[in-house]
């Protein structure tokens, strides 16, 4: 047995300091300049920061013809550039020793912030997957840590497998295998994503043969071999890395947790959950759905009385198939749940075509509805936005004030447990329900917690999901369904949605008399331009309130893995690594070896990263599209769900986004 692990691989050098050169920016400062300068000078290696560009060789006995002034780089001053210049020479070294014989390929990838590092040689599929292969690939970058003033340097490596089809699609054809669904480029060369692979494994009849082989070869444990192995040979190679003004990397070594006294993982508890008048597990019941259904929901007033409308839209080949399955889910929603009465109607469909879901959009027992059911097929999904009948349905409805909720044909079928917890929980969110909440620490001050979410448009065009609103306890102020936004006027729409959203929230939930806190979660690094420009500008508006604000960066953009054992047992859900004052690693999935990254922005007033983690850990047990806690924290998934739904819903003709303004109490986005 062995104990945690990070994969950051310490590094010891001959010296602490570089003695490099740096240029004016100023001089360089037109567009393109930087990059001209490394294109026109590829033995050089040039990073920009601030106002100077500092430079060094990558070559040995390289001339210097810059003319830059001479500047001394140490380790404690500057870790940020002595670490770039480390990894930009064990950048150098990997690219020169791995692709020379193009069996590797080495690249930036901006998402993970490192430089990946493909096998393009060995098949790590057996030949029963004729025409699919997996090949290891590696992500590397450097880092450092601050202990006590004291900078550690070190290598993050991680692992990763990367599908290729090795038949073009001609081989497809000639294996019998339609390529029509499949994305496939100009000279033949057939995608290997998800679809593409999973409709190959259909056709060939291997989809337990290779779910059997992929999780051998995903497992943690193997994931790790293959990091220490690739760990082993960089340190083999070491002294053949070519580092500036004569310094050398002496050692690299793997440590287990802890770092003498300062770096060590913890475990953060779970959350107690409230129920109806503030009632908890007290009879320790394992089970949450279960729990909701003894303790009754925290919104159970809202539903005591009354009844709900539930329409449902289906093809009339499936009337027995959606009968029955109503049945089952009205159980749920009655007993589980406590609605005091479920009705269902129906609207049957000659034929499942687009035309005919179309032709029965306003059928007056849909149009009563308080929300409807839409049964989809898989035909269905593989539609454009322009034609599908639930992105019809769904545009159409919000119009009326009315959320929907799809179901494909499969579910309809074959229901279990699991599908009907957390379709019933989903519907029960869209009515405006909250089944629970999670608790608040007694503090001092009242708190405000903003989650920003992203996501991307067809044109692969940022697209953001302006900050959604929630109190210290996960309740979602859901007043205001605010509109999204590219980059060009994110910055102001913010300041605008905030100011608005702030007051209304401030007003009906803070004492104004006393020091609050306003926590932001962000799915980005907050940026001067964006984010801060943004708060700056409406805390001056609030300048005569008295509060502190966190701006907390939260997602898995990044290069940490965290194994136990080896990689053969799980790291508990809830462990937490604090690396440094503004940046800690969280673990979400036990059975994944990757963490969630929180970094807390310098600019923060309030400044306890472990109150900010803890609150990001709790909230991932308020996701409502299922009683299990989520992998990551609603303030993130909400308003990333509602930007990408919104983003899809702007394709059906006739859509306008002000029709979200009749389901704003609702999260008919989930």
């Amino acid at each position: 047995m062995t104990g945690l692990l990070l994969n950051f691989f310490e590094c010891e050098f001959l010296k602490q300091t570089y003695e490099i050169n740096f240029l004016e920016f100023k001089n360089f400062s037109s567009k393109g300049g930087i990059k001209k300068l490394r294109e026109e000078n590829p033995n050089f290696a040039f990073i920009r920061d601030g106002e100077k560009i500092f430079y060094w060789e990558k070559v040995k006995d390289e001339k210097d013809s810059f003319n830059g002034k001479p500047i001394n780089i140490n380790s404690k001053d500057s870790p940020k550039i002595f670490s770039k210049i480390f990894q930009e020479s064990l950048i150098t070294f990997l690219k020169e020793n791995l692709t020379s014989d193009k069996s590797y390929k080495v690249f930036y990838d901006k998402y993970a912030n490192a430089w990946e590092i493909t096998s393009k040689g060995k098949n790590l599929l057996s030949s029963t997957f004729e025409g699919l292969a997996i090949n290891q690939q590696f992500r590397v970058s450097t880092f450092f840590i601050t202990l006590q003033k004291d900078n550690t340097f070190g290598i993050l490596i991680s692992s990763d497998l990367r599908h290729r089809f090795l038949w073009a699609n001609n081989d497809f054809e000639h294996n019998g295998i339609d390529t029509t669904p499949l994305r496939v480029d100009d000279d033949g060369r057939v995608h290997a994503n998800k679809q593409s692979i999973s409709y190959y494994l259909s056709a060939k009849g291997l989809e337990s043969e290779y779910q059997k082989a992929f999780n051998k070869l995903n497992s943690n444990a193997e994931n790790l071999k293959s990091i220490i192995s690739f760990f082993g040979w960089i340190k083999r190679k070491r002294e053949e890395i070519y580092l500036p003004d004569g310094n050398k990397l002496v050692n690299i070594s793997k440590k287990y947790l802890p770092y003498g006294s300062f770096i060590k993982s913890e475990e953060l508890r779970n959350p107690n959950r409230y129920y109806y008048q503030g009632n908890t597990n007290t009879q320790r019941i394992p089970y949450f759905d279960e729990q909701v259904k003894k303790y009754k929901p925290y919104s159970y007033s809202l539903f005591e009385s009354g009844v709900v409308k539930i329409g449902v839209m289906c093809p009339k080949d499936l009337e027995g198939t959606a009968e029955s399955f109503t049945v089952k889910l009205k159980q749920k929603l009655e007993n589980d749940l406590h609605i005091k009465k479920v009705d269902f109607s129906f609207c049957f469909l000659d034929d499942s075509s687009p035309e005919t879901y179309k032709e029965n959009l306003y059928d007056p027992n849909l149009l009563a509805s308080d929300l409807n059911l839409i049964v989809v097929t898989e035909e269905h999904l593989k539609l454009p936005h322009t034609l599908s009948p639930y992105y019809l349905c769904k545009a159409k409805y919000i119009g009326n004030g009315i959320p929907t909720q799809d179901i494909q044909v499969k579910n309809l079928k074959s229901s279990n447990k699991f599908l009907l917890n957390n379709l019933s929980l989903n519907i029960y969110a869209k009515l405006g329900g909250t089944a629970w909440t999670v608790e608040k620490e007694d503090r001092q001050k009242e708190e405000i917690v903003i989650g920003v979410g992203s996501t991307t448009s067809d044109d692969k065009k940022n697209v953001l999901g302006i900050a959604q609103v929630f109190l210290s306890d996960g309740r979602y102020l859901v007043a205001e369904c605010a509109p999204l936004s590219t980059f060009e006027n994110y910055s102001e729409n913010l300041k605008m949605y905030l100011k608005k959203a702030l007051k209304k929230a401030i007003d009906n939930h803070i004492d104004k008399s006393k020091e609050f806190r306003i926590i932001f979660h962000l799915y980005k690094s907050s940026s001067y331009q964006y984010e801060i420009k943004a708060i700056e500008d409406v805390i001056e508006e609030f300048k005569d309130l008295n509060f502190k604000y966190a701006l907390a960066h939260i997602g898995y953009g990044h290069n940490f893995r965290l194994f136990r054992d080896d990689g053969n047992a799980d790291v508990t859900r809830g462990t937490y690594l604090k690396l440094s004052s503004n940046l800690a690693l969280l673990n979400f999935v036990k059975t994944d070896c990757l963490p969630l990254r929180i970094d807390l922005d310098n600019r923060s007033t309030f400044k306890d990263l472990y109150y900010v983690s803890k609150q990001v850990y709790w909230f991932s047990s308020l996701s409502h599209r299922s009683y299990f806690p989520a992998k990551k924290t609603v303030t993130i998934t909400y308003p990333s769900l509602m930007a990408r739904i919104t983003e899809e819903l702007k394709q059906v003709e006739g859509w306008d986004y002000d029709r979200l303004e009749k389901v704003s109490e609702k999260l008919w986005f989930i």
